[in-house]
């Protein structure tokens, strides 16, 4: 037997693809988003956050410093021009940088936070040197630096500069100030002229504090950038998510009301919460017997509707155009219905029959009813012109009480079930084409002169179910009554000319609606200061201790002045 081949087992999969913590494709992913001004939006709260930890920190710095300076030393009076100088640029600082807390300000003027960055860090770096400098010369000192891995920090860390760019040339400046510093007033103090290894050591930890920040700012934006695009993303599921469940409960309610719909999908929503406990699926038949109940609405219209000529037409048209026909008269029907808040039962075949006012209980169910059937009128004539067949409606309305529920099993089907279903139905089949086939219980609902009235069809008069339950009849035209109003006559004109769109995309969210909805979920996302706090104080704590020489130019400092 030959030898297996591992080729085939080794991982396909190609690494060097796996970018998403890259800052390039990072950048170029919120650009194709089109989320790059609402991240520079963000980006300026998120700074902001830092910012107001960054006055907090520093006031505490600052009160700790002077503190120290003064309770430490035997003659306070030595350092006090120390304390002077540190307080002011301390209260400079707060007042500079401030002004960023004014958003709108900052975002329209940019050089606003590139300006108070650069002149924070300069007062508090001019402080710093320049107590050097007068020690120097009053009392012969070469006084170490205190602040200057303090506002490498600072700049990095908390200055509130976009671009990373800007942040670096403002850290190189005070790096090479602070040098010159060291070889103008300290080397001559504590270098030898063949030893030049410690001020080495100083340009050699500048740059690394340097680099580190930059580390610190690409990290960050990268992490910032990342939580901004799963957000994105989380937003964008949660959109979807909504339109998928919309599109079900559409759907669902197209074919059974919202009051029968409801039992359905708690019970199936149930059966799954069991399922994913471990219990039974079945259920319990009480459970079942509420699914399935039946409901009397006892205040309706119910519309029958059929097609004249709808068997010649199955002869003399081929299959397909019959059921394109078929579709966009039923299309048509199923937006007039909408229009005229009537829910549509079911169809079969040519006959289609709704009812008003199952849906909620309306005053105006008759009357809805009436304007659905002139409108269907109106429809298939339009039909009948643009498709050149011949057919026409009979259609017939009647008030009065009817039982609604769901019926079977493995799939359910809505109906309605009544003597006055059937007395719809029978007014129907007797009415004449082109006219909305009523009984007088409809009629009794409706205002007569808003309507051309007719009597009934002499087929009604001999229809046996009819004339068993005394049902008088009307036939009522598309034509308006010369005693109508000119507003109910307009309303009969614009049937004839409703302009039924097609099937509008009810499942697709406005892009408008999107962008809004992102903007608002992106001011939500957390700046907290207790967060902005661990995240950029963590590190300052975590190298600290590899950075003694602060306490030690502090202890210098100190030791002079006893």
């Amino acid at each position: 037997m030959p030898r297996q081949s591992f080729v085939d087992d080794v991982c396909q999969y190609n690494y060097t693809k796996e970018r998403l913590w890259e800052r390039s494709y990072l950048l170029v992913k919120c650009a194709e988003l089109h989320l790059e001004e609402e991240y520079r939006l963000y980006q300026a709260r998120l700074w902001n956050s830092f910012l107001g930890v960054f006055l907090l920190l520093h006031t505490l710095i600052t009160i700790a410093h002077c503190a120290l300076l003064l309770f430490a030393c035997e003659h306070p009076h030595i350092v006090y021009i120390d304390v002077a100088l540190y307080i002011v640029s301390a209260f400079i600082i707060l007042t500079v940088l401030s002004v960023n807390f004014c958003e709108n300000l900052a975002m329209r003027h940019s050089w606003i936070t590139y300006t108070s960055a650069v002149v924070s860090s300069f007062a508090l770096v001019s402080a710093d040197i320049f107590q050097g400098t007068y020690h120097y010369y009053k009392h012969d000192w070469a006084l170490d630096t205190f602040y200057d891995t303090y506002i490498i920090y600072m700049i990095y860390m908390f200055m509130p500069i976009p671009i990373m760019s800007g942040a670096l040339l403002l850290g190189v400046t005070v790096s090479v100030v602070y040098i010159s510093y060291f070889w103008v007033y300290v080397a001559e103090e504590y270098y030898s002229d063949e030893d030049y290894g410690r001020f080495s050591v100083d340009i050699f930890h500048h740059v690394c504090f340097n680099l580190l920040g930059m580390f610190f700012r690409v990290m960050n934006d990268i992490v910032v950038r990342s939580s901004f695009l799963d957000r994105h993303q989380y937003i964008m599921e949660k959109i979807w998510l909504r339109n998928a469940r919309r599109q079900e409960k559409l759907v669902l309610h197209s074919i059974i009301p919202p009051q029968i719909a409801k039992p359905i999908q708690d019970d199936i929503q149930n059966r799954l919460a069991r399922k994913v406990r471990g219990l039974a699926a079945s259920r319990s038949p009480g459970v079942m017997e509420h699914v399935m109940a039946i409901q009397i609405h006892p205040e309706v219209s119910i519309l029958y509707a059929d097609v004249v000529n709808y068997t010649k037409m199955t002869t003399t048209l081929n299959v397909e155009k019959l059921v394109r026909l078929l579709h966009d008269l039923y299309g048509r029907f199923d937006m007039a219905a909408t229009q005229f808040e009537v829910q549509r039962i079911k169809f079969l075949g040519d006959c289609y029959y709704c009812v008003a006012g199952l849906m909620r209980p309306s005053p105006d169910h008759a009357k809805n009813c009436v304007g659905l059937g002139l409108s269907m009128i109106s429809h298939i004539q339009e039909v009948r012109r643009e498709h050149d067949v011949d057919i026409n409606m009979r259609i017939g309305v009647h008030s009065g009480s009817v039982i609604a529920g769901v019926i079977g099993e493995a799939k359910l089907q809505y109906d309605i079930w009544g003597t006055d279903v059937t007395i719809a139905n029978h007014l129907e089949s007797t009415g004449s084409p082109g006219f909305v086939h009523v009984s007088a219980s409809t009629l009794n609902e409706l205002e007569p002169s808003e309507y051309t009235i007719i009597p009934g069809t002499d087929a009604a008069l001999e229809d046996p179910v009819l004339s068993k339950h005394n049902i008088s009849t009307f036939l009522i035209s598309t034509e308006p009554s010369p005693h109508s109003t000119k507003r109910t006559t307009q309303r009969f004109e614009s049937l004839s000319h409703m302009d039924i769109p097609a099937r509008p995309d009810l499942y697709r969210t406005k892009d408008h609606v999107i962008n809004e909805e992102l903007r608002h979920e992106f001011r939500k996302m957390p700046v907290s200061s207790f967060n902005s706090f661990s995240i950029t104080v963590g590190p300052l704590i975590l190298f600290l201790p590899q950075n003694m020489h602060i306490v030690c130019s502090l202890l210098s400092h100190l030791l002079l002045c006893i």
